[in-house]
């Protein structure tokens, strides 16, 4: 593709396309705590390009970055700008796959048949309806409190801070309210010295289905590190020892950087500074 091809192709992406319209019109949500957004795209746009030109364009907005944004693989194929995060906003994951001769464009498709999907509150808590969740006294109380002292637990948060790390699962089966996980949860990475902006109570496919997950956007370490967690009626919390997503490091699923490498082997192209400012120049903002 002929690079100015290129460049216009991402320029008319960021100033006119429905796709970056609807994202940033579901970044409005009045919860954005307890909301997450993924959007797919194709590119052979290098994702530091498209990150440069999205926190700037976020920043113009008067959204500035509220934290770091992770590169990682979620799967084979399939690169992920992974934890965006306008200041007051939803964070989002904005997934990529690699396209020679395009320069930015919207999937057909992506996940569940959507280039963008949204889980907010509302969405959670009709997702949550189909449980029967235990009533949590006295002994549920001390099942989570000694979970969240165990060695399962205590490894888990080892493992998002190593370099070869992209990201990280801990998986437990539980039968009581995602609602007494967080607060355990977050009282231990509290006594671990683990400091958090918040907790995002969620949803991902395994298998074709979605799961439950509650997603810690940590603030030191700064990382993002999720539970998830299956609804299994006759247990309080317990690792789930089996295979979800990846066979190794069982009790976990962990996205590693040899699969963002293999994601990055391709003829990306790098943007100059004129050429994102060039992108940005044509993009309508607030005076």
């Amino acid at each position: 593709m002929e690079r100015k091809a290129l460049v216009n192709e991402v320029k008319e992406y960021f100033v006119d396309s429905d796709h970056w319209r609807r994202l940033c019109a579901s970044l409005q949500d009045p919860d954005p705590w307890g909301t997450h957004i993924h959007a797919y795209a194709e590119t052979s746009v290098h994702p530091e390009s498209l990150e440069k030109i999205m926190t700037e364009y976020f920043k113009r907005m008067g959204w500035p970055s509220a934290r770091k944004i992770d590169h990682m693989a979620p799967k084979r194929g399939m690169g992920s700008l992974h934890g965006i995060e306008a200041e007051g906003k939803p964070h989002c994951d904005y997934q990529w796959f690699f396209k020679k001769d395009v320069g930015l464009r919207a999937c057909d498709g992506g996940e569940s048949g959507c280039n963008l999907l949204i889980w907010n509150r509302w969405y959670i808590n009709r997702f949550y309806d189909q449980f029967n969740f235990r009533k949590v006294g006295p002994a549920e109380e001390k099942a989570l409190e000694a979970y969240f002292k165990s060695e399962h637990w205590l490894n888990g948060l080892k493992l998002p801070v190593l370099p070869t790390t992209n990201h990280l699962h801990i998986n437990v089966h539980s039968s009581v309210h995602p609602d007494y996980i967080q607060k355990y949860a977050e009282a231990s990475l509290k006594r671990e010295g683990i400091k958090i902006f918040y907790t995002c109570p969620n949803v991902y496919l395994v298998d074709g289905k979605y799961r439950n997950k509650l997603v810690f956007m940590s603030r030191s370490p700064e990382v993002v590190f999720d539970i998830g967690w299956k609804f299994t009626p006759d247990v309080i919390i317990e690792p789930a020892w089996e295979t979800w997503i990846f066979e190794a490091n069982p009790g976990y699923d962990v996205w590693s950087s040899d699969m963002l490498a293999e994601v990055m082997d391709a003829p990306y192209v790098k943007l100059t500074d004129t050429e994102i400012e060039e992108v940005l120049q044509a993009c309508r903002f607030p005076k």
